[in-house]
């Protein structure tokens, strides 16, 4: 499991390290430069000031000086470590040491006039040698001594360098950790919720980069408590509907086993094949109810892979089906229709117009959606006219238009008010009105999910249904489908 905290510090440290290391190499550079520089420089102006002052002394009597004494040098001090050594130039190949820093090794191989470098002992020495009217005044200094001095200061450099991380590292901990503190409030105030609490999340909405998170987290809680609520409704609406008929059915089958059991006059066995047979109609009924709820579940859970889209002339095929199977299932429940029972049109007749669109909706959905539409027009159709039903496409300048379909009865149809109560679930006008009260809101649903719609209007007589989904235009993926 990844920190925030953790990620925050290191990110941090890690560009700490990389920014000043970059600086703390051109430093050293930089420095190597001007250090050596500078020592070169110490060794010029130390060979001047010797030179300087041998000048001011004749040259006999430094000549004199060694035949005098030619035991040993003159001694002389080096100036902040600078070894030197001072001659008297006689020939080119003549040169008489008259005075050295004791210590030193024989500087007369230094070469010519300039800087150079010499090895005695083991030791590597940096030179410099100065000669003026006569005079030959050699400096060195060692370049170990030059390289421990570097050293020096990078223990110097470094040294503050990793103190200073060490003490960021701590404060970004400190402050990544205050800084982290409505995280840490936003998580005890989830651990401590209810779990059906609906209520908005408080903790981090004053916090900009939290604000979008609590938000969006706020709206997932919203959507999840309408979920339930619906999910609340539909299961108690269930219940209530399917007690209905398995009370009835309890009741005819009790009526049927006493009315068996007594036995003692002969309209005992009518009665009991009327119960049976009532209780027969209540299974029937529950069995529909069924299919139709489970139906609904389909539709309501349908996933992305069973969304395919009905292309072209599939769009009419589906409005055909759905027209047989309604007129089967009406005959196969005894309802009265008039000849001819459906009057079913295509707009445009010509299944070479329907080619160029698709809706987003599986053929299986459409000719669900168009069936329960035709179902309920045929229950509740009155009259000799037949009932309409009508595909039409109607073509938009801006894009493919919208795919209707229109369904009218004349029955008995329903107020403007009932017309938006009818798209509830489990609705119905009235306790012996035939159906579930589940086949609109499939349909609704179905056209929901395609991003259609469904209305209800009173027609005088009867009530029209109408089905608008969007078209779109056939892609080439869709049209090898």
């Amino acid at each position: 499991m990844q920190s925030l905290r953790v990620r925050l510090v290191l990110g941090l440290s890690l560009t700490i390290c990389l920014v000043w290391s970059g600086v703390a190499i051109w430093q050293f550079i930089n420095m190597q430069r001007e250090l050596r520089t500078l020592l070169d420089d110490r060794l010029i102006a130390s060979a001047r000031m010797v030179v300087g002052i041998v000048q001011q002394f004749q040259q006999a009597e430094l000549a004199a000086a060694p035949r005098a004494s030619n035991d040993a040098l003159l001694s002389v001090i080096g100036r902040d470590g600078v070894a030197c050594e001072v001659s008297l130039v006689r020939s080119e190949v003549d040169i008489l040491p008259i005075a050295r820093t004791n210590n030193i090794p024989d500087m007369a191989s230094a070469g010519s006039a300039g800087f150079g470098q010499i090895t005695k002992g083991g030791k590597q020495w940096r030179t410099y040698v100065l000669e003026d009217k006569g005079v030959r005044v050699a400096t060195a200094d060692r370049l170990d001594v030059r390289d421990q001095l570097v050293q020096t200061f990078v223990r110097t450099l470094v040294l503050p360098f990793v103190l200073a991380l060490a003490v960021i590292l701590l404060l970004t901990w400190w402050m990544g950790t205050r800084s982290l503190r409505p995280l840490q409030r936003l998580r005890e105030e989830l651990v401590q919720r209810p779990p059906h609490d609906p209520t908005p999340v408080q903790s981090g909405r004053d916090v900009k980069e939290l604000a979008p998170l609590v938000d969006s987290l706020n709206q997932l809680l919203a959507r999840m408590d309408a979920s339930m609520e619906h999910e609340r409704r539909w299961t108690a609406d269930a219940a209530h509907e399917l007690r209905t008929p398995l009370t009835a059915i309890k009741t005819h089958v009790q009526v049927a086993q006493l009315t068996l059991a007594a036995g003692n006059n002969n309209a005992s066995p009518d009665k009991a094949a009327n119960a049976l047979r009532q209780a027969g109609e209540g299974i029937d009924h529950m069995h529909a109810t069924l299919e139709q709820l489970l139906q609904l579940a389909r539709v309501e859970s349908a996933s992305a892979g069973e969304a395919r889209a009905t292309v072209g002339t599939g769009i009419a095929q589906a409005f055909r089906l759905a027209c047989s199977q309604s007129l089967q299932r009406a005959e196969n429940e005894g309802i009265q229709l008039p000849s001819p029972p459906l009057d079913a049109t295509e707009i445009p007749a010509d299944p070479a117009a329907w080619q160029a669109i698709q809706l987003p909706l599986p053929p299986a959905l459409l000719a669900c959606a168009i069936t329960n539409l035709i179902d309920n027009a045929l229950r509740h159709h009155q009259g000799p006219a037949p009932v309409s039903a009508t595909l039409r496409w109607q073509a938009d300048a801006a894009g493919p238009g919208t795919v209707e379909v229109c369904v009218r009865d004349e029955g008995p149809g329903l107020t403007p008010a009932e017309c938006e109560q009818a798209l509830r679930r489990f609705w119905r006008k009235s306790s012996s009105s035939p159906g579930s009260g589940l086949g609109l809101t499939i349909v609704r649903r179905i056209a929901e999910s395609a991003h259609g719609t469904l209305t209800l209007e009173p027609a005088q007589p009867g009530l029209r249904a109408r089905l608008c989904l969007p078209a779109l235009a056939v892609t080439s993926s869709a049209a090898k489908d």
